[in-house]
């Protein structure tokens, strides 16, 4: 049955999770070692993360704005919220790389720097991100913006027209097979299936007729794109929905401290191969502990930047 919750715990379980996958799938990168084609794969599925990330906020920021009676008056306000909340840790990140070394300090340019600053890179061809993992934030700001300009457009329509609207850009894009990795409508399949749990969540939409529109959908991408794109969304979107326990401490521990663990996880996973790889022979060892040593950066980054920045957005009116 279908839970409306004040605070939607499956969200902080499935973001825990999310960049956990994320940080197995860079070890594997970053370790440069040669597995069996099923250990490889095991690996690379962590990406997926990602998907589960970009379905969250699907759902999260409609969920967000309805709450606050959200008009287009408000954008200025949601833009700046969004901004203190999630640019910080991010320049702080960015920082890090120039203070270990990672990013050279010889290479700095000003440019660089400014398109990395504003999520604009890959506007231009002679730039590029700082970190790999730094394109996932454009994508999400593109989305901030549309969300705001929109969303009060879509909440004066019926619920199917506003479910229509959002699902038939994404179907459109997977018929004319929009793949441009910088732009956010080639992954609006996901926005799109965590806004029909939105819909869902908030009563616009029954549970039955929410699991029609979400099939439906998630067929046609799993049809179009590949079966994994399409069921992924579709899973993600039910747990959120579905999932009414509270998950285990270190299941919230993972989920709170998410989006540090996404900014830092490849600084944790660069340094602990440079200076234990040598030392220890165990592959499980090493990729156990050095997830943990991701864990635990991310924690302190938690404590010392994330945590301080979200109690002070929470104040922004």
């Amino acid at each position: 049955m279908f839970k409306h919750q004040s605070k939607i715990d499956s969200i902080v379980l499935l973001r825990g999770l999310a960049a956990l996958g994320v940080c197995i799938t860079h070890y594997y990168i970053m370790n440069a070692e040669t597995y069996s084609p099923l250990i490889k794969q095991l690996f690379m599925s962590g990406q997926l993360g990602v998907s589960i990330f970009f379905v969250i906020s699907g759902f999260v920021l409609p969920y967000s704005l309805s709450k606050i009676n959200y008009t287009l008056a408000k954008f200025p306000n949601f833009i700046l919220k969004r901004l203190f909340r999630i640019e910080p840790p991010y320049w702080a990140a960015i920082a890090l790389l120039f203070i270990l070394g990672i990013v050279p300090w010889q290479s700095f340019d000003i440019r660089q720097f400014a398109v990395n600053i504003f999520h604009i890179a890959p506007l231009f061809k002679n730039y590029s991100w700082y970190s790999p993992i730094f394109w996932t934030l454009a994508i999400e700001f593109q989305y901030y913006i549309l969300l705001g300009v929109f969303f009060s457009l879509l909440m004066r329509c019926k619920p199917a027209v506003s479910i229509s609207i959002v699902c038939s850009i994404s179907v459109i894009c997977v018929f004319a097979k929009l793949n441009i990795r910088d732009v956010v409508f080639t992954y609006w399949y996901d926005f799109a299936a965590g806004y029909i749990g939105f819909m869902c969540l908030i009563n616009k939409i029954r549970p039955q007729t929410a699991t029609i529109y979400l099939t439906v959908f998630c067929a046609i991408v799993a049809w179009k794109v590949s079966i994994i794109t399409g069921v992924l969304p579709f899973v993600t979107t039910l747990i959120i929905l579905l999932f009414n326990k509270r998950p285990y401490r270190p299941f919230l521990f993972l989920g709170n401290i998410s989006y540090s663990l996404y900014l830092t996880h490849t600084i944790a996973i660069f340094f602990f191969l440079k200076f234990a790889k040598a030392h220890l022979s165990n592959p499980i060892i090493l990729f156990g502990l050095t997830i943990l040593s991701c864990v635990c950066f991310a924690a302190l980054f938690y404590t010392i930047i994330e945590k301080p920045v979200l109690r002070r957005s929470k104040k922004l009116q």
